[in-house]
């Protein structure tokens, strides 16, 4: 399909916006989890199992999300999606039980899914090689803009607001994807004549053994991402004194880290092969995480600040690089594989958020010892698929 520059920048932004809508729903209020456990009189490790239940909702959603999409076409799973996370939005103020919160929480995860998932069909229907390349790396720098400005904005909220407002806001931004999807957006995929068995198409995703390893690599990655956005908030305010606007304005730049090296996979997708600029990521990512553990018996916030923003900038490169990879492995069955690379993508991480919080919230340690071990999975797994890779 062949568009014009002012459409494919256009889908960048809509698509780019949809993708970081679900994790917008976690970073925008990691400013107020200190106020979140005061105002509820909860333990730390409660307050992150709020974000715990939102990663498990954008694992489970894609189970069904990606292949239903393949059948019945992108927009409309897509338009049902965010507006169910519309209404979790505008529910959770209203919300003074945690258990009602985390269900809210869950639900809003699984339905915001759906932003994740199809846009990476929606991109794998228009695009191959290069391009496609080319263009998921001007998607996941649409997408790095809002971890810079989401906790600067959740820390303005609070400072004149209450968190619920927080969701009030996620909830009126969400109306706004709901409007370019309807009016913005035309279906890429038309329903195909011969239906597949459900099965059929998750088995021939999951027989590609280089697609299954590029799947875990992204979960180890992430893996390493969620226990930094889990725990760098108490990590940053309770154990080294940092403000609120202080720990959003670090975590805005670690954000830019992630367009940077996002927008350096597309200009290096002429120099370096993906497989190569896929194994520097890992080596700077695992570099970070090393920094991160000296921080701690350092007592060094300088060595914490470097290393984070290491491990969490060469996501940029790795996200596209694996993303580009692994869909371009699948023709028809792209809303499954998206479905899968979801799933991947979240299922460490839903083991990692708790974790970081269960020695309280007052100490470094699950968080860098997290980090580093996702940043060696990932670096065993590459080796392995370099491997398998082989002729």
């Amino acid at each position: 399909m062949e568009l014009s520059k002012g459409r494919i920048i256009w889908l960048s932004l809509l698509l780019g916006t949809l993708s970081a809508y679900g994790p917008l729903l976690m970073d925008a209020y990691l400013p107020a989890f200190p106020v979140i456990q005061e105002e509820l009189g909860i333990s730390a490790s409660l307050t992150q199992m709020s974000l715990t239940m939102c990663l498990i909702g954008l694992a489970l959603g894609p189970l069904a999300i990606g292949t239903l999409s393949d059948r019945i076409g992108r927009k409309k799973p897509l338009a049902i999606g965010i507006t169910v996370a519309i209404l979790c939005c505008l529910l959770v103020p209203f919300v003074r039980n945690i258990w009602l919160f985390l269900a809210l929480r869950l639900l809003q995860g699984i339905a915001s899914s759906a932003g994740i998932v199809l846009t990476r069909a929606i991109a794998k229907d228009l695009f191959t090689g290069e391009r496609l390349t080319k263009f998921f790396a001007m998607l996941i720098a649409v997408n790095g803009i809002f971890p810079i400005i989401s906790p600067l904005l959740g820390s303005a909220i609070l400072a004149v607001a209450s968190w619920q407002t927080i969701f009030l806001f996620l909830g009126g931004l969400g109306i706004l994807l709901l409007l370019g999807i309807l009016f913005g957006y035309q279906e890429t995929l038309q329903p195909q004549e011969h239906i597949h068995q459900m099965e059929s198409g998750w088995r021939a995703v999951l027989s590609d053994r280089i697609f299954v390893l590029l799947v875990l690599i992204q979960g180890f990655i992430y893996g390493a991402l969620f226990s930094y956005i889990s725990g760098s908030s108490f990590m940053f305010q309770n154990v080294y004194g940092l403000s609120d606007q202080m720990y959003s304005l670090l975590y805005g730049i670690n954000g830019i880290g992630i367009i940077v090296t996002a927008e350096l996979s597309g200009v290096l997708s002429r120099r370096l092969s993906l497989v190569q600029q896929l194994g520097s990521g890992l080596v700077i990512g695992f570099i970070g995480s090393v920094l991160v553990m000296l921080s701690g018996i350092r007592n060094s916030i300088a060595l914490a600040i470097i290393g984070l923003f290491l491990v969490v900038a060469t996501l940029g490169i790795v996200n596209s690089v694996v993303t580009t990879l692994a869909m371009d492995r699948q023709g028809e069955h792209a809303g499954v594989a998206s479905s899968i690379l979801g799933i991947g993508m979240y299922s460490i991480g839903i083991i990692c958020t708790p974790l970081v919080g269960i020695m309280g919230s007052h100490t470094y340690l699950p968080l860098a010892l997290l980090i580093f071990l996702c940043e060696i999975g990932a670096l065993g797994v590459y080796r392995v698929m370099k491997q398998e890779a082989r002729p």
